[in-house]
């Protein structure tokens, strides 16, 4: 086996020729990377955490995805026990993203289904879990190829880079490769792609078996949009790999020991990939830039909403039909019994049911056409309070938008921000979904105000028949498309380039001034 000062020998002896040099100071680079024990190590450790990362998050999405099919199908079922137009509840239900397998980002910490209430508002907060959490996950919590690559590969590329310039400067190669005719920059052009040719096979291996591995599962399905994703979380990763060497080399170019470019390099690889993102996380929650209202004040305004709601067709109804209420519009023959119950979910929405009987005895018409004016109201006024709530939600955004560009700082957080953006797992596509949820709304409301279902009798009754929801809309969640997503990442994209290029040039300029005295 050659020794170091056998390769630069080897090196010396060619003839100056850029090309030819350039190789040779690739080829020992990367020979000297793959020879070594971390380079085993490190391969194996990428490996074996990728793997079991990938293991128990496919069997935590065939979970979600079995509650999921569990939930629509139990849904389908419900519907068909509507006999009457009030009982209409449909719900929207997120379909989980196969890759979360990958990046899990928001999948698990939001909403999987909302329930749509025509008089209630949507709000998050009323939106519900579903699934089961996988207890073998808690021991990784939120352990993913992802955070594997964000973590343990970033460390092995400084790994690789910390003596690059410091080391060889100590045991006396550089000086002598610098005694000959090598140009300063074609040497850390030859250090640096020598060292990424040596990190490339653990990043394809170890994201390859993790594809591999997602794709031998029965519950995944992936189209070709969802591989062109991967392959761009695949470059993205190259670039995020390529910053963490750089910085390596950067700093072994500017220490004199390589002891001391280690303890450095290992320092600032700390505070960005681990501490900083959770500093900057927690110092925006706790002092906000964007005061929220309080939830308090917020229900206290959606009360006032409901309050002028009651004035308001309350006026209308005596004014237009002679009655004070609703109910005084039905007109019995005999005993009537007459339940009602007023509610108000979770101090957001308003209903009112009724309950009269017995209805076959009941002339109803107006009771109808105060129906018809009031509950197409309701839903006026419904989202009235729903634009409360979404302001609120929109300040929360804002600050978690705030937090998210304090984190990008660090390189490591623009990674994860982009990867996430990229495979859409970000708190943007769930918004998207709560959105989705909010226009699928809409359309179950013109879906029966087209069938006059409000002034209609099978709205409180079925005693003459029941009401139809064979063509009732249904709801699909649409993921982002791939354009849009790359578009969204564009900007992370692009600062992970500027990183590469900050760096490179830092290491680059330094290199060129360097003194070997």
């Amino acid at each position: 086996m050659l020794t170091r000062n056998d390769e630069v020998c080897c090196v010396l002896n060619v003839r100056y020729k850029p090309m030819t040099t350039l190789w040779l100071i690739i080829q020992r680079e990367f020979v000297s990377n793959v020879l070594t024990s971390r380079f085993m190590i490190g391969f194996i450790v990428c490996l074996i955490s990728t793997a079991a990362a990938v293991f128990v998050q496919v069997a935590d999405y065939e979970k979600r995805l079995t509650a999921y099919h569990v939930a629509v199908r139990e849904h389908q079922e419900e519907i068909r026990t509507w006999d009457t137009y009030r009982q209409i509840n449909p719900k929207a239900h997120r379909q989980p993203n196969p890759l979360s397998i990958f990046n899990v980002g928001t999948e698990k910490s939001g909403a999987d289904m909302v329930s749509i209430r025509l008089a209630i508002p949507i709000w998050e907060k009323q939106a519900q879990k579903q699934g089961s959490d996988n207890p073998f996950l808690s021991i990784f919590l939120a352990v993913d190829v992802i955070f594997v690559f964000k973590i343990v590969l970033s460390a092995l590329a400084i790994l690789f880079a910390y003596n690059t310039i410091s080391g060889e400067r100590e045991d006396g190669t550089l000086k002598l490769v610098l005694s000959n005719p090598i140009p300063r920059d074609t040497l850390i052009f030859g250090k640096y792609l020598g060292g990424m040719l040596s990190l490339f096979p653990i990043i394809v291996m170890s994201f390859t078996v993790g594809i591999v591995m997602a794709y031998a599962s029965p519950a995944t399905d992936f189209d070709v949009g969802d591989l062109l994703r991967l392959v761009m979380v695949l470059v993205v990763s190259l670039l995020y790999v390529s910053i963490c060497y750089l910085l390596g080399m950067f700093l072994s170019v500017w220490t004199k020991e390589a002891a001391t470019t280690l303890i450095l390099s290992m320092f600032i690889w700390g505070i960005l990939t681990i501490i900083h993102s959770n500093v900057a996380t927690f110092a925006v929650t706790k002092f906000p830039p964007a005061k929220s209202q309080p939830e308090k004040e917020v229900l206290q305004q959606i009360g006032k909403i409901w309050e002028d709601f009651r004035e308001e067709r309350d006026a209308y109804i005596l004014k237009e039909f002679g009655y004070r209420h609703p109910i005084h519009a039905i007109m019995t023959e005999g005993e009537m019994s007459l339940m009602m119950d007023t509610r108000s979910p979770g101090g957001i929405g308003f209903e009112e049911i009724y309950t009269p009987k017995p209805i076959h005895k009941m002339n109803t018409s107006k009771y109808q056409e105060i129906l018809g004016y009031q509950e197409p109201f309701r839903i006026d006024y419904a989202n009235k309070a729903e634009e409360i709530l979404k302001q609120r939600e929109n300040i929360g955004e804002r600050n978690r938008q705030f937090a998210a560009n304090v984190a990008r700082i660090s390189f490591a957080d623009v990674y994860h921000v982009a990867v996430r953006t990229i495979t859409g797992t970000d708190r943007e596509s769930y918004n998207d979904f709560i959105g989705q949820a909010r226009t699928y709304k809409r359309q179950v409301v013109d879906y029966l105000a087209g069938k006059e279902a409000f002034s209609a009798r099978a709205w409180f009754s079925s005693d003459k028949g029941k009401a139809e929801f064979t063509d009732l809309p249904v709801f699909q969640h649409q993921h982002n498309a791939l354009s849009e997503s790359l578009s969204r990442a564009a900007g992370d994209i692009f600062i992970l380039l500027a990183w590469n290029i900050i760096f490179f040039m830092g290491a680059y300029v330094s290199f060129l001034r360097y003194d070997m005295s």
